[in-house]
């Protein structure tokens, strides 16, 4: 893509699951329509890419307190509060965007994961209301592609009475991440996470596909989905960590999901963070998707990084994020 022309334009314990006749196609929209109640509407942002557009939505944000040790676990406080400030991050918080992507083509409406829903406070559970505000319904999207099964990305397949929100999708996840959750005994031996949070990762994760699962294709990572998604592995986060590049006419967007959460793990991708299942598996996979998009000029999009997660890897003395310049606010030509 020629970037001239872009900068021109610019994770609890399971629900008692409750009968099949009960999952009514009905939703609670008291639940679903809670974002709206208290003032979180938000524009979309569409663009076109080649003979397709696809959109990124917004499903809100998470707000981490005291962002040391879950990012860089062994660096030396005092080092992480000067790259701190640097970043111009202040208080000790981070705040990670949610962004989801949806594409649209003639034949299908894909959905990129579906956000976390509003299991876990108002501050997610967004998409629903900002899809519809796009014109699309729950009910015209025909698939979701699954990058990994982490709440902050299935947790808005299902509402909080386990009623399925997007009834006529069809749910694709890679075959190594469905069966590493739906196993006895996912391993998690690679992971910092505490016994706790394994736990109660493993609990709401399995809610959830055991609540899909009729309605799941497996594909593997390097299928090529709809002639135009290709899939690639990025292990690490999660053993199945899919990320997607999805090209039309000979431009290309590479959503990179949670290789990296913030700007911090760009410029600094050794630090790793206690997400990443496997730890150091996630720190490799990190610096070489970073080297291959500094190297491609790849445009990427990222659900994390603050909206709309499009941008560049840029590379100086280290890799630092370039956000892209667009001027026009509702919609960008590729």
């Amino acid at each position: 893509m020629n970037r001239r022309k872009a900068i021109k334009l610019s994770i609890l314990a399971g629900s008692t699951m409750v009968s099949p006749a009960l999952m009514s196609s009905t939703l609670n929209y008291n639940i679903m329509k809670k974002g709206k109640e208290n003032g979180t509407k938000c524009e979309n942002l569409k663009i076109n890419l080649g003979n397709i557009c696809f959109y990124i939505f917004s499903d809100g944000y998470l707000t981490l307190n005291q962002p040391q040790p879950t990012f860089a676990p062994a660096i030396p406080p005092a080092q992480f509060m000067d790259e701190m400030e640097k970043s111009h991050l202040a208080n000790n918080i981070i705040n990670f965007a949610i962004n989801v992507m949806l594409i649209k083509t003639q034949e299908k409406t894909i959905l990129i994961d579906a956000g976390m829903g509003n299991h876990f406070g108002n501050k997610q559970g967004w998409l629903l209301n900002n899809i519809e505000n796009a014109g699309f319904s729950r009910n015209s999207i025909t698939d979701i592609l699954i990058t990994h099964a982490h709440r902050d990305h299935v947790g808005g397949l299902i509402t909080n009475d386990v009623t399925i929100v997007y009834p006529n999708a069809k749910y694709h996840i890679a075959k190594e991440e469905y069966d590493f959750w739906m196993s006895d005994n996912p391993d998690f031996s690679k992971s910092k996470l505490t016994f706790e949070q394994k736990n109660t990762t493993i609990d709401f994760t399995k809610k959830v596909l055991n609540r899909i699962k009729e309605k799941i294709v497996l594909f593997h990572p390097g299928d090529l989905l709809f002639s135009l998604v290709q899939t690639e592995l990025a292990a690490g986060h999660t053993p199945g960590h899919t990320i997607f590049t999805i090209s039309s006419e000979g431009k290309s967007i590479k959503n990179v999901v949670d290789v990296f959460h913030s700007p911090l793990l760009i410029s600094n991708p050794e630090w790793g963070i206690e997400y990443d299942i496997d730890f150091e598996q996630g720190i490799h996979t990190r610096t070489q998707i970073l080297e291959d998009c500094y190297i491609n000029k790849q445009l990427v999009m990222s659900s994390h990084l603050p909206w709309p997660g499009l941008g560049y890897i840029d590379k100086r003395d280290k890799y630092f994020w370039s956000p892209i310049y667009y001027y026009t606010p509702t919609e960008i030509n590729l």
